[in-house]
């Protein structure tokens, strides 16, 4: 909902702030005051392509800020046309393109005026509006074909990614297999090359090796006397006087301990000496096979942890190339199965569509008769996509016939801007709480009508009011009584230089106001004739037609 609106140095506008309604706000004022600018200003700040032309002669930029409410938080929207050409679009002061502005407020403002491309024109939205308006029947039904319709694709792309990598696995076949066949042979195990490099090294260093730890096996055990003769001899001396005091009972205990540890370390040494007689033919097979090894980790670039699951690969598209048939059947009846449930949703939706798309016709019949439509024909043309979507396979286009003796013809290619504006109006009052947009902003309603009609379309608004904030530019005295909030467009010629003010109306101002649009002026007749207007609207809001 929009709370407040200020307008700097904007064509004649060079400063207005006006704070809207709730409901139903009504701007009126004579011929060029202003009042198309104001919603051009409003249009521009809600995303409409920038007119740097309409930056006020003499200003270094114009700025239009919307400040309001939206999803139950605080909003501010900033457009700034700077006169070297630039523009500039804040969302709550962050720097947005005019594509996301334009997107952001698709559900915050609706403009229906010559300014703005009117979503009902589009026939591309005319399924959905339908939609909207029958979602109470439609609701469940789109759910499930929302569900199915996920599932089918995800089935169909399984089945079309088989299809490919069918073709795709079986030009590669011969490939596939030499790589495996390759990996097959080496017969590679986890972390086996750094076992091998670390036999190698071994190997490699095995003279100085075998010194090392034979000669180190001579000193603990072999020789004359060893050093575990030595500590076994302590230990027996300390043990025979141990029991004269606990500190020589605890010297004899870890001599002891001493002894046996020199005991293990000597075995192991024995043991590491036994194994330690490699041959050259040893040492060239481990080469051998460490070079096997490298040259397939140069040749995939991985490790053996790699290389080991890259042939896991390898040998499952081998697999999959054989089990192909199967897999394609498979995956085909999945996605046939999951595509007959489709299309009877499709047939389900297309059967409530056209039972809604009668209520409407008859509704809108109804409405453009009100509005006093010459010829009010409306129709709602169903076609069939060639592909279903996940809405089903409709395309619903509005047909309309505006004026005696013509055919019924698309609705986007037939309507003036005064019609489209009243045919939104139609379509706004029949959907009443259901369309979620917060604002509507209508300007140009009021072309081609007038007397009963403008009464009725006043009524209208009044009651899209109840749900939605509306704003209306208008002439009509009919009209603008039944603004809640009223406000007058005037161009100040004082300065000697063209400028918009816009001022809020209490009750004797709309009077004056709706007696000036009545007569030109504010004479008793007219007075009294804008008192009686504003009377029958607050009394019963519910017009009679007069001749």
């Amino acid at each position: 909902m929009i709370n407040f609106v200020t307008i700097d140095n904007f064509a004649t506008i060079e400063h207005v702030s006006f704070q809207m309604g709730d409901r139903l706000s009504v701007i009126t004022g004579e011929t060029g005051a202003g009042k198309s600018i104001l919603v051009q200003a409003i249009s521009t700040a809600l995303g409409s392509r920038a007119d740097i032309s309409m930056v006020r002669r003499g200003a270094d930029k114009a700025v239009i800020q919307i400040a309001g409410e939206y999803n139950g938080e605080d909003l501010v929207i900033r457009r700034e046309l700077l006169a070297s050409g630039k523009s500039l679009a804040k969302i709550n002061g962050e720097l947005v393109t005019v594509g996301q502005l334009r997107d952001f407020c698709r559900g915050f403002a609706d403009i229906h005026g010559q300014y703005d491309n009117q979503p009902i024109m589009d026939p591309e939205n005319h399924t959905a509006m339908v939609d909207r308006y029958g979602h109470q029947d439609l609701e469940e039904t789109l759910s499930r074909m929302g569900h199915d319709y996920a599932i089918w694709r995800r089935a169909k792309g399984e089945y079309d990614k088989v299809l490919r990598e069918e073709a795709e696995y079986r030009r590669q076949k011969d490939y596939f297999q030499y790589e495996f066949d390759y990996i097959d042979q080496l017969g590679l195990t986890p972390g086996e090359d750094q076992e091998l490099e670390n036999q190698l090294q071994l190997m490699k260093n095995n003279a100085g090796i075998y010194t090392a730890v034979e000669g180190t096996h001579q000193l603990l055990h072999e020789s004359e006397p060893s050093a575990s003769e030595i500590i076994g001899r302590c230990a027996e001396l300390i043990s025979g006087v141990s029991q004269y005091s606990p500190e020589l009972e605890q010297t004899a205990q870890e001599l002891n301990d001493i002894y046996y540890r020199l005991e293990d370390v000597s075995d192991s040494l024995r043991r590491m000496s036994q194994g330690m007689d490699f041959s050259e033919e040893d040492m060239d097979q481990i080469s051998q096979r460490l070079s096997a090894i490298e040259d397939a980790k140069r040749k995939y670039k991985m490790d053996v942890d790699g290389i080991i699951a890259y042939g896991k690969e390898l040998d499952e598209k081998l697999q999959l190339i054989t089990n192909f048939q199967g897999e394609k059947e498979r995956l085909k009846k999945a996605a046939d199965q999951a595509y007959e449930a489709v299309l009877m949703d499709g047939d389900q939706l297309s059967e409530l569509r056209h039972a809604i798309a009668e209520r409407l016709e008859k509704a809108m019949v109804k409405e453009l008769d009100d509005l006093d439509f010459a010829n009010d024909q409306f129709k709602v043309e169903f076609t069939r996509l060639p592909e279903v979507t996940a809405s089903g396979y409709d395309s619903l286009e509005f047909m309309i016939s505006t004026n005696p003796g013509e055919s019924l013809r698309p609705l986007s290619s037939t309507a003036s801007g005064g019609e489209i504006s009243r045919i939104m109006l139609a379509f706004k009052h029949i959907i009443g709480e259901s369309d979620d947009v917060d604002t509507m902003i209508f300007d140009e309603i009021d072309t081609g009508i007038s007397g009963h009609t403008a009464l009725v379309v006043g009524k209208k608004l009044r009651e899209i009011s109840q749900h939605h904030q509306v704003l209306c530019i208008t002439h009509l005295p009919q009209i603008a009584a039944y603004g809640e909030d009223n406000f007058l467009i005037e161009k100040d010629l004082s300065t000697g230089r063209s400028s918009t003010r816009i001022t809020h109306l209490d009750r004797p101002g709309k009077v004056r106001m709706l007696a000036a649009l009545f007569s030109g002026g504010t004479s008793n007749r007219s007075m009294e004739a804008a008192e009686e207007l504003i009377s029958s609207v607050e009394g019963s809001g519910q017009p009679e037609r007069s001749e």
